[in-house]
């Protein structure tokens, strides 16, 4: 064979073999979209307004329940964008929402939500979330969220009245202290229930709160707010109900270390599983 047809039999191999690797490409693009579909609607809640966004499992994992999930104050975008896809990728009810668009009146009027507000909208994200997916009331909510919204795990999962359908808890990028919410009058807070100096909700020790609860906390090792360590030091040993899952990563984002933070995420919502299936056999 001279040069010219060994220039063109190396150039249509190249042209093949370049057109496998789109394709190989297209095919993983589409099975990571196409294993959950999404609704979303603007609901009307009792004290604000918002989007819940919410993937529809194709083939759901069981036990079903749903993951009622709340960004950090970036929006449904990065970190949070990446766990939201990758919880939906792998079989799970998720409804979604936006911290910072639950907190724009909020930071608006100046005044601070209390804990009856926030009890109110979260029951209600519970239940509308549920009919948008689809799901029985009955179906058990498993409360997520990153940084602020992993303040509102530690709430919802901590507040006696909606403790009945909340079955678990996984707080990520959690920080030391809540703001943006009022912390309940003295004599209705319990020993949980403690402040820092500018009157904040301390999250630590808030999830004595939440009991029998099994809470899984995600946290970086060079979290700029609180570091694993530092999480570690606060919650004391794991124990059958509390669980620290420490990733090696450069910042509050894990950055450096997101792969490890979905992973951990997998292992945390496969130890909640676990522990809703014993219950439901009871």
């Amino acid at each position: 064979m001279d040069l010219v047809s060994n220039s063109r039999a190396w150039k249509l191999g190249a042209a093949v073999a370049l057109w496998m690797v789109f394709m190989v490409s297209v095919t993983l693009r589409a099975a990571g979209t196409d294993s959950y579909h999404e609704r979303e609607e603007r609901l009307a809640l009792p004290n604000r307004s918002l989007n819940l966004k919410c993937a529809i499992p194709k083939t759901p994992r069981l036990p079903a329940f749903l993951i009622l999930f709340a960004s950090g104050d970036g929006g449904m975008h990065g970190v949070s964008k990446a766990i939201y896809k990758h919880m939906a990728e792998q079989g799970y009810y998720v409804a979604a929402f936006s911290s910072s668009e639950a907190l724009k009146p909020v930071k608006s009027s100046g005044k601070f939500m209390t804990f009856p507000e926030l009890e109110a909208d979260i029951a209600a994200l519970m239940r509308e979330g549920k009919r948008l997916l689809g799901l029985p009331e009955s179906t058990p909510t498993v409360a997520s969220g990153v940084s602020r919204g992993a303040s509102m795990v530690v709430f919802a999962a901590g507040l006696p009245s909606l403790q009945p359908g909340v079955r678990g808890a996984m707080a990520i990028a959690l920080t030391r202290e809540s703001d943006y919410v009022s912390p309940p009058a003295q004599a209705g807070r319990g020993m949980a229930i403690k402040l820092d100096k500018k009157g904040g909700v301390l999250l630590y020790p808030a999830l004595e709160r939440l009991g029998s609860i099994p809470v899984a906390v995600i946290q970086s090792t060079h979290d700029k707010y609180v570091p694993s360590a530092e999480s570690r030091r606060l919650m004391g040993p794991d124990t059958p109900t509390r669980r620290l899952y420490e990733v090696e990563a450069g910042n509050h984002s894990f950055g450096g270390g997101q792969d490890k933070m979905l992973r951990d995420v997998d292992e945390a919502l496969n130890w909640i599983a676990a522990a809703i299936d014993t219950l439901r056999a009871k």
